[in-house]
């Protein structure tokens, strides 16, 4: 099975290709405008390195949040058009999923910017609860109990092995729908005027 999976929610960019039983992971530092510059060149590089055409792809993985209103969009349409182009098969994977992967009960995190948090309670895997915390909030919740923020191996690795297991069970989306917690800056500075 030939499995491209590609993550823009974050400042770095994960690329990479499972085929053969291995695995071909790229990370580049995208910045915050970055990913639309970078993100076809590192699919191509992780595409040629694994052997694979891109007609060869029998699914897509993207990570639909949340994180980066712009990097979301971004990925979310360029797996979506490969998917498209190609026949692949959608697979949606959640930054909680990558977070949560390998542990049992954790309490996930990821920056919102301006200090505040998108936050889920997970449990094997899974976000079972999702909230924001204000960075107000944030400060309170950080004193009374901990928040994990990165995955428990290598981000690579991990989106790997969760792309590959949905994709073994058969777990494909319809849609790469971004998983937006809370409007963006500019929806909710237009909802006030």
């Amino acid at each position: 099975m030939n499995i491209l999976y590609l993550d823009t929610s974050q400042n770095v960019l994960t690329v990479g290709v499972l085929a053969g039983g291995r695995n071909f992971p790229r990370t580049a530092d995208a910045g915050k405008n970055g990913h639309t510059r970078i993100l076809m060149g590192e699919i191509d590089a992780a595409l040629n390195e694994a052997g694979v055409d891109v007609g060869e792809l029998d699914a897509v993985a993207a990570v639909t949040g949340p994180g980066s209103f712009t990097g979301i969009r971004i990925g979310a349409a360029t797996a979506a058009a490969i998917c498209r182009g190609t026949g692949a098969k959608k697979i949606a994977v959640t930054e909680f999923e990558l977070i949560a992967y390998d542990r049992g009960t954790v309490n996930a995190a990821v920056e919102a910017g301006r200090g505040n948090l998108y936050c889920a309670h997970c449990r094997n895997g899974a976000a079972e609860e999702t909230y924001f915390l204000s960075a107000e909030e944030r400060a309170d919740a950080e004193r009374e109990g901990g928040f994990v923020y990165d995955t428990v191996r290598d981000r690579a690795q991990v989106f790997a092995e969760i792309a590959l297991k949905k994709a073994e069970s058969g777990e494909y989306a319809a849609a790469f729908e971004p998983f937006y917690m809370r409007k963006s800056q500019a929806e909710r500075a237009q909802d006030e005027v």
